[in-house]
């Protein structure tokens, strides 16, 4: 749009240049050869010009402000379709309902479940935790009852729980039967049966059996004990070396087949022995 006005003005400037340089000259000509002086004649007729230019325009401008003003409107033979007063004049106390439609958006939390899981990793590492224990428990009475009192054992079950939880300042010491001693392979078997369990090292495990079982290990050091735990020998209390990932004892699972062999042995001598009472 800008372009197009530029070239007209342009054109226009080019045309009024022509005229004026066209009209000098022959004026010029016409002095010089007939004293013929055209400013004479051409004067009247551009101020009359000038004159009719401006009463038209001033008169246009007059009826417009009128039929504007009166809102009077002239057809000349062309029907127009008369604008409503409604359209022309909209009213201040109207207002046009503008429906809004709220989209629901809809947030995607995925972590929704978190706290619900956490709590169920928590409460299966309690599960097997305790269980762990619980069959700690089970193995020390299985292997020590024969060489401890009830009171002994009672209270190495009570070290057991200290030595699975690092505390190790409330170890209390036991000893074995006068009658029915542990030997210290016994005893280094038994402590790295459980610590190799409960993941810990064999360090503390020297330290634990040293602690609880300082009539026996009186010769033994630290240094001997941590570096003999799996020393193979003569003993009553064998090493049970656990599968990866397992903490079960094979001494256990043995003696719990065992008990199912005698009792379905039992049952047949007894189903037997009815049968021949019966006879």
């Amino acid at each position: 749009m800008t372009d197009s006005i530029q070239i007209h003005r342009k054109k226009t400037s080019f045309i009024l240049a022509v005229s004026v340089t066209s009209y000098s000259a022959i004026a010029t000509y016409l002095n010089v050869k007939y004293q013929i002086y055209l400013m004479e004649y051409t004067t009247p007729i551009i101020l009359g010009f000038v004159g009719l230019v401006l009463s038209v325009a001033i008169t246009q401008k007059i009826f417009n402000n009128f039929l504007t003003k009166n809102n009077i409107c002239f057809s000349f033979g062309k029907q127009k379709e008369p604008i409503p007063l409604e359209i022309m004049q909209p009213s201040d106390d109207i207002t046009p309902e503008v429906e809004v439609i709220e989209v629901p958006t809809v947030k995607n939390d995925y972590t929704d479940g978190y706290d619900k899981r956490i709590a169920e990793i928590e409460r299966e590492k309690a599960e097997q935790q305790a269980d762990i224990m619980r069959v700690m428990h089970e193995y020390t009475t299985y292997s020590m009852a024969e060489f401890l009192s009830k009171d002994d054992l009672i209270t190495l079950h009570e070290n057991i729980e200290c030595f699975a939880h690092g505390q190790c300042d409330l170890y209390k010491s036991i000893r074995s039967k006068f009658d029915n001693p542990l030997n210290t392979l016994d005893i280094r078997h038994f402590v790295w049966n459980i610590g190799i369990r409960l993941n810990i090292s064999v360090e503390k495990c020297a330290e634990f059996i040293k602690t609880i079982f300082p009539h026996e290990l009186k010769n033994a050091t630290l240094f001997y004990l941590s570096k003999n735990l799996r020393t193979t020998g003569i003993c009553k209390i064998p090493l049970d070396i656990p599968l990866k990932g397992e903490y079960y004892f094979n001494c256990l699972k043995k003696a719990d087949d065992e008990t199912v062999v005698l009792t379905d042995l039992e049952a047949v001598l007894k189903f037997h022995e009815n049968n021949y009472i019966i006879a």
